[in-house]
């Protein structure tokens, strides 16, 4: 077998620096984990596992041909870091069923895919926490001890697999929420107004006994109470979170409401430190260099206004920083002030979409915001998203209304919500809460488990709690690392706006039909079809009206394809050539809005990514093998807007079952479509196509 297929995502470990032994000997490290899957790379590994799924075992024999006739005896164990694992290297299997005894076989991974645990089976009680970990051990020697020879997922500090339990039902900490006044003469001096006084607080019970917990801020909407959010505040508050929603200063704008939430928070901290609120019972318990803020429509737009003041140094509030906003999650938020205002910068940042929206409908002919002769795009939150620049996701839900993200008003009557397929505000808050708390706790603890629920397929991934047979229930997920390494760019279609040539500067070149490179914007009133608009659904990169200045410029690339094959293909630049550096190739996508061709599919998309090596041999995977394709846009009367959706796939998948690719030497990525690589027809536009290895935020620690 060639070296560089040793390799591929595989650390070979020298023993003698584990275990006490007088002959250095080694153990091998890969992902073993998984789910298997119906179509190649036939098996996908993964961190995160539902407690109500079971868990599989998997090991390719032509990735690694030493194991091919080799007896090992399989473990499930807890897991243990590296110093662990030195001190203590004996195997105890923690499954009903005890280890197993399998002989690995020559031929394919399917071949060679066994399941280990069963549903239900494993502990996934992790307290505040998400996930409980386990490594699992390929015991080749059968002496119980992890020792030469040995195969193991985990050992560093990333477990083999998590199992998490239901992200959607309460934690363990009992609640107690009070609602309250700041004292006018103290509001004043942070900036608040004197009609804009009111705290609404949840805590943990039994806080006293604890340490200094994260403080999660909330910043209502116009027309919204700040006593609206207890689904938000009681579930974060039973996983160890101090929750503090406010009274905000809404109606003058945005802007005013981001000065609310940043005297809001400075003057929390300062009372509740002092002892001023709720009997001191926070005093010596706030964390504030691990803050979130969380915003709804107006006050969704005013946290990220609040975070471009701390970032361009205008606002400096006493008791925080900007580097102790840890996580920015804006739900529905407007767009009044434009890129030069509302920009959340390099912060971690979260959006939320609601695809049936009637207030922040995301429409092109915005009604939401009209001066009553302009077109306007006040009410697009795709803006705030693309102009992030560090870590940045999106969450989109489709069939759920502006105000089913709260808890408040008559939801019969005052929904805010218009199109088909409803699914109510009880599936709307599950969904809320169970993306929600994996959100914060990667971004506030560091949880590596929790990173599964933002960046897998939703149908293949999602949380427990979320009814799975109810169709209209779809989701979908945006993901971009913002590392400063560990990534590399082949095309974000920002530069070289030549077809021909990608942002790397590598040459392009393609058959597909219809193909036009330029800005993610609409760029008329309607999201009807034209060909005059061949972006038309796009709403990512707004546009300068009549009221705001907008310099957006987000970029991509839209096709199609009609019964026929066509492709598309990138060369690989110089220097991203080693796909074995990194764990995924990604991209972000989404059908072409109302396009002829969308309109006749009507279902997940679907096409084939292809790998080339220097010596011409090629690798294929349907985006679909992992449990979903690019979403069918919502068909909302005045709506379908492209809802981009990020696909990922594992650099090691293309190398399974012996195609023989040389992953250290990729020359080409190809976008196969048509009737032999999935949809028959299909209109997409496509952008950020690039390589990560997932690194997590500078300010985080892998927590174990």
């Amino acid at each position: 077998m060639n070296t560089h297929l040793r390799r591929l995502k595989v650390r070979f470990i020298a023993f003698s620096l584990l275990l006490p032994l007088s002959v250095a000997a080694a153990i091998t490290e890969t992902e073993l984990a998984g789910n298997p899957l119906t179509q190649y790379p036939f098996f996908e590994y993964v961190r995160a596992f539902n407690v109500d799924a079971p868990v599989n075992v998997a090991i390719d024999p032509t990735r690694f041909p030493a194991i091919v006739g080799v007896t090992c005896d399989v473990y499930v164990v807890n897991h243990k870091s590296a110093s662990d694992w030195a001190m203590n290297p004996g195997l105890v299997d923690v499954t009903p069923g005890g280890m197993q005894t399998h002989t690995f076989s020559a031929g394919t991974i399917q071949e060679n895919t066994f399941e280990v645990t069963a549903a239900s089976t494993l502990d996934a009680n992790a307290g505040e926490a998400l996930g409980v970990p386990y490594d699992v051990v390929l015991d080749c020697d059968q002496n119980g001890s992890l020792s030469d020879g040995d195969y193991i997922d985990g050992l560093s500090g990333e477990a083999g697999l998590y199992m998490v339990s239901d992200t959607t039902v309460a934690g363990p900490h009992p609640v107690s929420e009070l609602v309250y006044n700041l004292d006018s003469t103290v509001a004043a001096d942070f900036g608040i107004p004197g009609n804009k006084l009111g705290q609404d607080l949840y805590f943990p019970t039994n806080i006293a006994a604890m340490g200094r917990l994260p403080l999660v801020i909330i910043s209502r909407g116009n027309g919204h109470n700040f006593r609206w959010y207890d689904h938000i505040g009681n579930h974060l508050a039973s996983y160890g979170y101090v929750v503090m929603s406010h009274d905000n200063n809404t109606q003058p704008g945005p802007e005013f409401a981001a000065t609310t939430t940043l005297g809001h928070t400075d003057a929390f901290i300062d009372q509740a430190e002092a002892g001023a609120i709720a009997d001191g019972a926070l005093v010596g318990h706030l964390d504030t260099r691990r803050i979130v803020w969380i915003g709804h429509s107006r006050g969704a737009e005013g946290v990220a206004i609040a975070y471009h003041r701390l970032f361009d140094g205008t606002a400096t509030p006493t008791h925080y920083g900007r580097s102790d906003i840890r996580l920015i999650s804006s739900m529905l938020p407007t767009d009044f002030n434009g890129s030069d205002i509302a920009n959340p910068h390099d912060a971690n940042y979260h959006l939320w979409t609601a695809s049936g929206d009637s207030d922040v409908d995301g429409s092109a002919g915005n009604e939401c915001s009209d001066d009553g002769v302009n077109f306007l795009e006040r009410c697009q939150t795709f803006h705030l998203l693309d102009r992030a620049t560090g870590y940045k996701q999106s969450t989109i839900v489709q069939g759920t209304g502006h105000a089913w993200f709260h808890n408040g008003g008559d939801s019969s009557s005052s929904s805010w919500f218009t199109g088909p397929c409803s699914i109510g505000e009880t599936n709307t808050h599950l969904i809320l809460l169970g993306y929600l708390l994996p959100l914060v706790k990667h971004y506030v603890e560091g949880n590596v488990p929790a990173l599964d629920f933002l960046t897998r397929q939703y149908e293949s991934f999602n949380p427990i709690g979320v009814p799975t047979d109810d169709p209209c229930i779809v989701v979908t997920h945006e993901y971009r690392n913002g590392a400063a390494d560990g990534n590399f760019i082949i095309d974000d279609y920002q530069t070289q706006p030549e077809t021909n040539v990608s942002s790397s500067g590598a040459a392009v070149t393609f058959d597909v039909e219809n193909l036009t490179e330029g800005r993610l914007d609409d760029n008329n009133s309607d999201f009807d079809w034209n060909a005059s608009d061949p972006f038309n659904g796009a709403t990512q990169a707004g546009t300068t009206d009549s009221l705001t200045m907008r310099s957006d410029n987000s970029r991509g690339v839209v096709f199609d394809w009609t019964d026929a094959d066509h492709f598309y293909e990138w060369q690989v630049p110089a220097g991203g050539n080693d796909f074995t550096r990194f764990k995924f190739l990604s991209f972000r996508g989404a059908q072409g809005t109302r396009h002829p061709n969308t309109v006749a599919e009507l279902g997940d998309l679907t096409f084939t990514v292809t790998l080339r090596d220097g010596a011409g041999v090629v690798s294929h995977i349907n985006i679909g093998a992992y449990g979903g394709g690019l979403e069918e846009p919502y068909q909302r009367d005045g709506g379908w807007h492209n809802e981009m959706e990020t696909v990922r796939l594992r650099t090691t998948d293309f190398a399974n079952n012996g195609t023989g690719i040389n992953l250290t030497s990729i020359v080409a990525i190809r976008f196969n479509v048509g009737p032999s690589f999935g949809s028959s027809k299909g209109r997409i536009v496509i952008d950020d196509l690039m390589l990560t290895n997932d690194l997590p935020p500078h300010s985080l620690t892998v927590v174990e």
